[in-house]
């Protein structure tokens, strides 16, 4: 009896593991663009709803023993859902379902009146429509209980009571823009031939920029894929991931252009310039994930990074050319690294993973 009731929470365990997994997979394959929609701070933050719901649940999953356990972890599952959806209501164009937002995107518009009151036009999923067309009151779910109170059926004594109307509350004012981390969108004003967007497998040609500094080239995929950079007709393998990712690299003076990227990826990506001169300027602590380039401004430092996921990781100095220098420090896996710089250099980070970068200590 014991082994039975073992195989049975396994059972159930291995089935929240694979919620969990799929939910992961639906968020890796969403079409969403940061240089298209990062604007759109609503979308956005319910975007990031949803990744932090997957990592709670992720974490909130390491050491249940049965589902009783784990209803924590269906209760984030259930919220980034909830997220999720909302976000793939605004990519598709199509609003969430009237009667609950769980429901998805709506496929239909159909005339529905509650009991007692005036008729109106909702947008509905699929099966609230089918159901309205048969005569049977939406799938009721808990989100809007004061219309599925009047649903329940009975007299206007068994009804829940009517709240009355609240003044409308003043609308809030506006939210100020967050400015997208470095890295993450294309600066504005750059023409097609210094930013490139695209969809699946693509080319791309990257000329001279007008600007008499060092250049480096930004590639993001918003999902799994590979990219390569084609000289003397040879494709060098730059970064091959299974998840969405991004590379950054800088371009010397003596670069040859124009600069030929062959880009392999399962959804959208962008691939543009920038001016060496554009980086961010690092003087106690910078913190991002993946591969960066910053400038140390200050003189001469020990530094400290700390990298919080595996692979292998680097920093190395750049010239103000932006050739390579001497390597200011390396690791692998979950660790720390120190180095030591002489004063301000630009710094070119590898990683994979998530970082910090910090100034621990300054020499006279």
């Amino acid at each position: 009896m014991f082994g039975i009731f073992k195989r049975r929470r396994e059972d159930e365990l291995a089935e929240i593991e694979a919620e969990i997994t799929a939910f992961g997979e639906e968020l890796a394959r969403l079409p969403l663009d940061p240089d298209e929609h990062g604007a759109d701070l609503d979308l956005m933050a319910d975007y990031g709803r949803a990744l932090d719901a997957y990592e709670q649940a992720k974490l909130d999953f390491l050491g249940d023993r049965d589902r009783g356990d784990a209803a924590d972890v269906l209760r984030s599952l259930d919220q980034g859902r909830r997220a999720l959806a909302r976000v793939r209501a605004v990519l598709t164009g199509r609003p969430l379902c009237f009667f609950d937002p769980r429901h998805g995107p709506s496929v239909d518009c159909v005339t529905w009146a509650p009991p007692g009151g005036a008729a109106r036009d909702v947008h509905v999923c699929a099966a609230d429509a089918i159901r309205l067309i048969e005569g049977l009151p939406p799938i009721a779910t808990g989100i809007r209980p004061e219309t599925r109170t009047e649903w329940a059926g009975g007299t206007g004594d068994t009804r829940r009571p009517r709240e009355p109307k609240q003044a409308p509350r003043p609308p809030l004012p506006p939210r100020p823009a967050k400015r997208p981390g470095p890295f993450k969108v294309a600066p504005p004003d750059l023409g097609d031939e210094h930013h490139v967007k695209g969809r699946g497998k693509g080319e791309v040609l990257l000329h001279r920029p007008n600007w008499e500094v060092p250049s480096l080239v930004v590639v993001r995929l918003h999902e799994s894929g590979r990219i390569e950079r084609v000289q003397g007709g040879k494709a060098v393998r730059l970064a091959d991931e299974p998840l969405p990712f991004r590379i950054v690299k800088p371009l010397s003076l003596q670069t040859d252009w124009p600069v030929q990227l062959r880009v392999g990826c399962y959804g959208t990506w962008s691939a543009w310039l920038q001016a060496g001169d554009t980086v961010p300027v690092i003087e106690r602590t910078v913190a991002s994930r993946g591969p960066f380039i910053c400038r140390y401004a200050g003189g001469a430092a020990r530094i400290e990074m700390q990298h919080r996921e595996g692979g292998k990781y680097s920093v190395t100095e750049l010239t103000p050319e932006f050739h390579q220098g001497p390597r200011v420090l390396s690791g692998k896996g979950i660790s720390s690294a120190e180095g030591q710089v002489a004063g301000s250099v630009f710094l070119h980070v590898e990683a994979k993973g998530e970082w910090v970068i910090k100034v621990i200590h300054r020499t006279s």
